[in-house]
């Protein structure tokens, strides 16, 4: 077991008792992790790994200075605490500089299970058993990882704001290929509770497609509609999310700017089965009490990593549910503490968790309903290429499919695409039931359903398979 909130009050009040700045801010994080990898159809690696990250923030009012330490002896933290001043009196001053927060009220959000932070190496291996002997009785060769991570947060700061948190997660993926190397396939997810991960059905789901995406046929680049599976919408949509900043749209720099000034919040930009929101309190994906950094508009990843406290997104602010995305229409842009201040308007943090909408099908529901259509398993190597525009660039991996008549009709070489999750939603017409999925997003997580567009852009073939 790792802190309790008396454990990690009592470090963060040692911490700050060695601060003489006006201002400081303290983020701890303990993470224990056990993993198993396994390749080539054997276990390669098992182990355990325990992980302690502190972060100290001095401010003076104009100027601050971050740094960090892996170590809670007293004269470490101490050390620790003087660099962080260091830093501060040698920085520029912040013309955007805000003050830290008043104390806090931070919900409750049960994230931690005792079957995660108990799961053994014995435990883990028995998962991957079940992909290795699929594996070898099909006679591919599989590949992946299973672990289970549990982590203790805190945050603090002088003026008695104090916030603490226990989550576990457990995260499945398992790639299985063809002996020949033409066909390969993959199926992975992640929750907070170990023995709620479908093992089986993934190692399943991964060997169908790997025998049935061997042997590609060829397949030119162009625009085609697309039945993306959610792993692969779950890809996408941390960079929709990101470019949703009230302050990039106001002054100017987003797809959400509106000509002439002001931002399009109120406008329905989006099909009208689009519907996003975040819920920190969904136990499939619950979040953290509170707001971490946060990114600027098309940045790639939650933003809400370890750190605790900024200024950034509303950071340190209580979460809430949100919903950014209603019916097509923009609801909610986050803003920033800074911003908030500007436009005198509450902060809003980016999410901690991102849950989109589904149907009531399967993605096999979505393929028998397509006329024509190419079938894609999740995105990878993904960069941003506009961010005004959420314009991204990467490829497909672990089988696409050309479908035809309702039908799969064969497998399709990969490719390189370059689309932006706006017009994606844009283009949708239908969707699966949304269930949760191995990316993911600011400490949460995501719950994404299968999404069929009328268009989608490659620009070229890839050799990936």
């Amino acid at each position: 077991m790792g802190w309790t909130r008396q454990q990690a009050k009592a470090l963060a009040d040692q911490i700050l008792s060695y601060s003489k700045a006006r201002e400081c801010e303290v983020a701890l994080e303990e993470l224990r992790a056990g993993y198993t990898r396994f390749a080539a159809n054997d276990i390669t690696t098992s182990g355990t790994s325990r992980t302690l990250n502190i972060s100290v923030t001095s401010r003076d009012g104009r100027r601050s200075g971050t740094s960090h330490a892996s170590d809670n002896d007293p004269s470490v933290l101490k050390s620790t605490v003087r660099r962080s001043e260091e830093l501060m009196e040698a920085s520029s001053e912040d013309n955007e500089y805000v003050e830290g927060l008043e104390p806090q009220k931070y919900p409750e959000i049960r994230a931690f299970y005792e079957e995660t932070d108990n799961a053994s190496a014995k435990d883990r291996a028995a998962g991957v058993k079940k992909a290795i002997d699929l594996s070898r009785s099909k006679g591919l060769e599989a590949s992946g990882f299973l672990e289970t991570i549990s982590r203790w947060d805190a945050i603090a700061n002088k003026k008695k704001n104090f916030g603490f948190h226990a989550s576990t997660t457990t995260r499945f993926s398992n790639t299985m290929r063809t002996a020949d190397g033409t066909g390969s396939g993959w199926a992975g997810t992640a929750g907070p509770r170990f023995g709620q991960i479908p093992t089986q059905a993934l190692v399943e789901r991964a060997a169908r497609k790997a025998e049935t995406s061997a042997g590609a046929r060829d397949l030119a680049p162009g625009k085609y509609p697309v039945i993306l599976e959610p792993a692969a919408v779950a890809d996408l949509m941390g960079s929709l999310i990101q470019a949703m900043s009230r302050r990039a749209a106001d002054e100017g720099r987003s797809f959400m700017s509106k000509p002439g000034g002001g931002n399009r919040i109120g406008e329905k930009l989006f099909a009208d089965a689009v519907t996003i929101r975040s819920d920190p309190f969904d136990p499939r994906v619950p979040g953290r009490p509170w707001s971490g950094g946060g990114g600027g508009a098309g940045g790639r990843g939650g933003g809400l990593g370890f750190g605790g406290f900024g200024q950034n997104a509303g950071a340190g602010e209580p979460v809430r549910k949100v919903t950014w995305i209603e019916k097509g229409v923009v609801k909610t842009l986050s803003v920033d503490h800074h911003w908030a201040a500007k436009t005198k308007t509450p902060p809003i943090p980016f999410p901690g968790s991102l849950i989109m909408s589904g149907g009531s099908g399967s993605v096999e529901d979505l393929v028998a309903q397509t006329e024509r259509g190419l079938l894609i398993t999740h995105f990878f190597y993904i960069r941003t290429v506009n961010p005004q525009s959420v314009a991204l660039t990467g490829l497909t991996r672990d089988g696409v499919w050309l479908v035809e008549n309702g039908k799969i009709v064969h497998a399709v070489n990969n490719f390189r695409f370059n689309e932006s999750p706006v017009n994606l939603l844009k283009n949708v017409d239908a969707l699966s039931e949304a269930i949760p999925t191995a990316g993911g997003f600011g400490g949460g997580g995501m719950i994404m359903p299968g999404v069929r567009a009328k268009e989608f852009s490659f620009t070229s073939k890839s050799d990936a398979v």
